[in-house]
């Protein structure tokens, strides 16, 4: 139970080390968002619980990753918690209500991973305007689009990393 958490921790971390690189970077503004595929495949695969504390670890990490920005009066201020909350709430949602509908395979996992990653960034995006401001960079059909077309292998190969079968899918 601890190596597989301590497993599912090293993950995270890697995922959130290909968010920070531009290794799969088109141009400037279209990238993958790794994060949100490990919470949906976490969710998908092991439930609520585990899209949870997938989303809510590896949002806050995302977080982190953004630094602080600058406000009035020269105070840094930190946005820690709107990623965490937007990919804490998909995944408990799908894993709770959503593995009904997921079949295993190619076209399945690409249109749940197109109307996720959208749902999770306009969500992300909807907290940033609401507590900060609007986010004029912010990406949304780009990145959906992008992570749909990755997810098939992105999903096989975390199967096969975390020896999670189809058969596991729905408890």
């Amino acid at each position: 139970m601890i190596l597989e958490r301590i497993v599912i921790g090293i993950g995270i971390l890697l995922a959130h080390v290909l968010n920070g690189t531009n290794l799969f970077d088109i141009g400037t503004a279209i990238k993958p968002d790794f994060m949100i595929l490990l919470v949906i495949f976490f969710a998908l695969r092991k439930g609520g619980l585990s899209g949870l504390w997938v989303g809510f670890i590896g949002g806050l990490l995302t977080d982190a990753a953004l630094g602080g920005e600058e406000g009035l009066g020269g105070k840094i201020f930190y946005k820690i918690g709107i990623h965490s909350l937007s990919f804490s709430i998909i995944g408990y949602l799908l894993g709770k209500f959503g593995r009904i509908s997921y079949n295993e395979n190619f076209v399945s996992i690409s249109i749940f991973a197109f109307t996720l990653t959208l749902i999770t960034r306009g969500l992300t995006y909807m907290l940033f305007t609401f507590f900060f401001h609007p986010n004029l960079n912010y990406s949304f059909v780009a990145t959906s689009i992008y992570n749909a077309a990755i997810a098939p292998l992105t999903f096989f190969t975390l199967s096969w990393i975390y020896k999670l079968e189809s058969s596991e899918n729905i408890r």
